[in-house]
């Protein structure tokens, strides 16, 4: 389908000429996308009094600099065309019905010249392929920004959009929208993963939040529900492994070492035939060169998201990702990534569960319970919707032994602790945007199966529908 972009950007102009007050609506257009120079510098002369308060007229706008005197090829000069498009666009409609079509053309014209971009730089030599696609990724996020730009709604829109939701739930009897964990006790303390939420499981080392993150991506996955999974710790074999032992009930290290009997191997076998469709997505990079930016995430993110859908992304963990530029120190870098994994989530469309690891001096307290600023990113209280933090005591006994002076009762009373806290984990919402913060739930690992469970439930979770 042809379409008459000159006629277009004469519309749109002509709309704001005849009601300027239009201009703070469609804030997506920028003087650049238009083709007609006329156009282009009569829009720049509207939106600079449009900032500085004063009036759109004629005689305003014929005596601005922006405007040349006249435009040969378009009408002549510049108050013949004022005059021309005002009257033109009494019938035209409003600004708003014109900005769309104005925005897509001129990304489309950006399209093609990163095509052109693209292709001379693949002719250029020693260019490295993965560099390559980085950069034009970038390049192509930009202009997928400019596609898609932000837009101002009404509020009425918006509720109206939430009542439907709401009156959806209400008469099916369940939640109509949103991911579960699998958990029923962590879902009632940090409620739905919803759409575009930015979701932070801060822990310190071996207290299980990349098993946690693995169980809950494997429920919904299960579910059916397409999951993402960036792992920056460990390898894929690795996370196989610790599906299988979650899924069969059979443990890791009986499956990496091949210890394991008959029985056993046939609910392996089984547990490999369950999981071998279900859309559960893997990217693999434990080495330090293959860390990626918040960029190179949702272009991954994005592509899967085309082939086969997308309704959860994990990254494991927030320090493996690389900032896009430099920066004084870690504060900085760290504040960067999260307001970045915030439009990422936004931008998505899917929620977003990112692991981040307690400092050492944090797991160090005499007060082992976490704290919302544990993982030294101020920032995670900012961007974040939800802020969970998962706790192992006897993780923390373990590092309070008791000196041998301090002699055998201490001892005793630390061996005591230590039996009573094996198994026991804990969970504790630091932020919940949509509810009550702070509100705990206690879950018991299983530390040969990495997965956690309701202390009275006999069986994992994991995979099994509510």
């Amino acid at each position: 389908m042809m379409v008459d972009l000159l006629a277009i950007e004469r519309a749109f102009i002509g709309c704001l000429l005849r009601s300027s007050e239009a201009v703070w609506t469609v804030t997506a257009v920028k003087p650049e996308m238009l083709v007609s120079a006329a156009c282009r510098d009569i829009y720049t002369a509207i939106l600079d009094l449009a900032e500085r308060g004063r009036r759109v007229s004629t005689a305003t706008l014929s005596t601005h600099d922006a405007i040349k005197p006249e435009y040969p090829d378009e009408g002549g000069p510049k108050a013949a065309i004022i005059a021309v498009l005002r009257a033109n666009a009494e019938d035209a409609g409003s600004a708003q019905d014109y900005a769309d079509t104005i925005t897509e053309r001129y990304a489309l014209r950006q399209i093609e010249d990163l095509g052109k971009w693209l292709s001379a730089e693949v002719r250029k030599p020693g260019g490295e392929a993965e560099e390559l696609a980085a950069r034009a990724a970038a390049k192509l996020q930009d202009i997928m920004s400019t596609a898609a730009p932000i837009r101002p709604i009404k509020l009425g829109e918006v509720t109206q959009k939430v009542v439907k939701r709401a009156g959806d739930a209400y008469q099916s009897g369940e939640p109509a929208f949103g991911l579960t964990t699998g958990i029923p006790r962590l879902d009632e303390i940090m409620g739905r993963m919803l759409a575009g939420d930015l979701i932070f499981l801060i822990a310190s080392q071996s207290d299980g939040k990349s098993a946690l993150a693995a169980q809950i991506a494997s429920y919904n996955a299960l579910a059916g529900h397409p999951v993402l999974y960036f792992q920056f710790e460990m390898s894929g074999d690795q996370m196989g492994a610790r599906a299988l032992a979650a899924r069969s009930g059979v443990s890791v290290r009986k499956i990496n070492e091949g210890q394991f009997d008959a029985f056993e191997y046939g609910e392996i076998d089984r547990a490999e035939r369950e999981l071998r469709d279900v859309p559960f997505y893997l990217i693999d990079t434990d080495k330090a060169e293959d860390d990626l930016t918040v960029r190179q995430i949702q272009a991954l993110a994005r592509a899967v998201q085309r082939e086969s859908g997308l309704s959860l992304l994990v990254i494991d963990q927030l320090d493996k990702i690389k900032p896009e530029g430099r920066h004084r120190d870690r504060f900085e870098r760290l504040a960067e990534i999260t307001r970045d994994l915030n439009r990422l989530a936004k931008a998505l469309q899917v929620p977003v569960l990112v692991l981040a690891q307690r400092t050492r001096g944090a797991q160090r307290r005499d007060d082992p319970t976490p704290d919302i600023l544990d993982a030294d990113a101020p920032s995670i209280e900012r961007d974040a919707e939800v802020v969970i933090a998962l706790w192992q005591h006897a993780n923390w006994l373990r590092r309070q032994r008791p000196e041998a002076k301090l002699g055998e009762e201490a001892k005793a009373n630390w061996e005591t602790k230590m039996f009573q806290a094996k198994g026991q984990a804990e969970i504790i919402c630091l932020k919940r945007r949509r509810g009550k913060a702070f509100e705990q739930c206690k879950l018991h690992f299983d530390g040969a199966r990495m997965t956690f469970r309701a202390p009275d439930d006999d069986l994992p979770d994991v995979g099994e529908m509510q």
